[in-house]
Formats: C-alpha cells, structure tokens, sequence
C-alpha cells in the first residue's frame, strides 16, 4: 500500500469486538493528527450499499473516509489521497495486502472457539498464526474470572512474543436499565456477551432472542420481539436495521459500547505510535 497499513482482526468465527476496536483505533491515529482511513470487505453488505459495521463506523467517525470493497488493495489506492495512513478491518486473515503493524483480538468469554478449525471448531487459522501479530488483546476480560484471563494469556503467549493487552467494552446507553425486565435480541458473533453486558448495567433479562451475525431485520421478526410487550434491548449493531421498522409503541433500547484498556495500555497506545512514525509523525505526548 502507498501509505502505512494497522490491521485489525481476529482468530475466529464469531464477534470479538473488531468495530468498537476499529473506532478507538481511528480515534487514536485522529489524536496524532493523521488522517486514517478505513478499508473493510463489506461482509454482507449488497452492491452500493453500506454494511451494518459500517454505519455504525459513520455515527461515531463521520469525517473518517470507509470504503468497503473485497479487493482492498484497489480501496487503499482509491482512498490514498485523502487519507495518511489505513486501518485494515478484519485483516488477519487477508494476507495478500502487506500491513505495518497486526492487532489481534480474542475474546475472553470464547477465547479459542473449540481450539480447532472448522467443522470440529470455529477458528479460522490454527493458533500458531499468533505469530505473525504485534500485539494480543484480549477483549471482554472484564466478564470471566481473573484465574481464566491468566490461563487464556499463558496459551497465547505460547504461540507469540509479542506484548499482550486486556480490555474492556464500557457500555453506553439510552436509559436507565436498572432492574427493568428486557428481551435481549442482537445477531452478533457473540450473543451471550451481549445478554451478560445487559445484567451488568443491571437490566433483568427475561428473554433472548438471538439471530445469526449480520443478521437482516424482517417486518415479521420486528412483530415478533414486539409482540412479547417487554422493551427490547439491543445492540448498535442491531439498531441501524431495527430502528427504521420498530412501531413506537414498544421501547427500544439501544446500547452502545466503547472500546477501554485494562492491563497493557502501553502496549496499544504504542502500535498506534508505530504507525505515527511510518507516517513521519510523533507519538503522542501523554506526559
């Protein structure tokens, strides 16, 4: 590519997080005064129109040029002049495209999908492809036991050297769940963690309606979660579909999440230097 290249991307099947990653990977190279700008496959989005992921993208970075498009490579060039470096949506796996630094996120509440490829697991690579990343980190550690986050960084760092971060999503949200009664609905690659986000802000989660990742709304699936009267939660994701055909007369609540470290904020602040000095810039001055 004609300018620098992050890669963002995962070992499995399934949601670990790689869009609100994406967003705070942008925002970031944003607060070293570069330009980024987003290339992504545009997995389940039909000609000229924009994926889920990738409205979601625009409500947080409008001014961040995202172009979706299988051959990446052609994107990069067809973006290159407006923009001073790229980030690589779901990259770790499209190795014809050269990039200056991998992340790799895995999931701790699933972090290994089965520990095989398919049909007897859901990983896309054996794990001894961790060697080709720069940086490890673990998303959702926040929702399993710290003995489980210990055992989960002992398997990857006995496939790579290198530096190993955990996260955090924080959830942001349109009302108060507290001790309200919900049905939890989402079509992510990782249901489960969305029910457990919901009891965490407290919400009583009394059913669960999960549909496959990408997941695209129907009149009749909107009958249906409403037809239980209970308010509905769900993700961003899920909400720039649902949102146009939902009734008014049910609630519905979106929740929203935003990446935040844990352990190894160093770590992630410093690939994102990495790619401010492949720019010619300067890494950030958090003195």
């Amino acid at each position: 590519m004609p300018k620098p290249v992050l890669s963002v991307g995962n070992l499995t099947f399934g949601g670990t997080g790689k869009t609100p990653f994406v967003i705070h990977a942008a925002a970031e190279l944003i607060r070293r005064v570069l330009r980024p700008g987003i290339l992504s496959r545009g997995y389940k989005a039909l000609p000229g129109e924009s994926s889920d992921e990738a409205r979601v993208i625009a409500r947080h970075l409008p001014e961040v040029p995202h172009i979706l498009n299988p051959d990446r490579h052609a994107a990069g060039l067809e973006l290159q002049r407006g923009v001073d470096c790229f980030v690589l949506d779901d990259g770790f796996q499209h190795l014809p495209l050269a990039r200056d630094a991998d992340c790799v996120l895995i999931d701790a509440t699933d972090p290994f999908a089965g520990g095989r490829c398919p049909p007897a697991g859901r990983l896309r690579e054996p794990l001894s492809a961790l060697g080709r990343a720069d940086l490890v980190v673990l998303t959702r550690a926040d929702l399993v036991e710290r003995e489980t986050v210990g055992a989960i960084m002992r398997e990857v760092r006995a496939h790579t050297a290198a530096p190993v971060a955990t996260s955090r999503f924080v959830p942001e949200y349109d009302a108060d769940l507290n001790e309200r009664k919900v049905l939890a609905a989402c079509g992510i690659g990782n249901p489960r963690a969305f029910s457990a986000t919901l009891r965490q802000l407290g919400a009583r989660v009394v059913e669960e309606r999960f549909f496959r990742d990408h997941h695209v709304y129907t009149p009749r699936d909107v009958e249906e979660l409403a037809a239980e009267g209970l308010p509905v939660a769900v993700t961003e994701k899920d909400a720039v579909k649902l949102k146009p055909l939902w009734p008014d007369s049910i609630p519905l609540h979106v929740v929203r999440i935003r990446f935040a470290a844990l352990d190894g904020a160093a770590e992630i602040d410093a690939l994102f230097d990495r790619i401010a000095h492949a720019c010619g810039g300067e890494e950030l001055d958090r003195a």
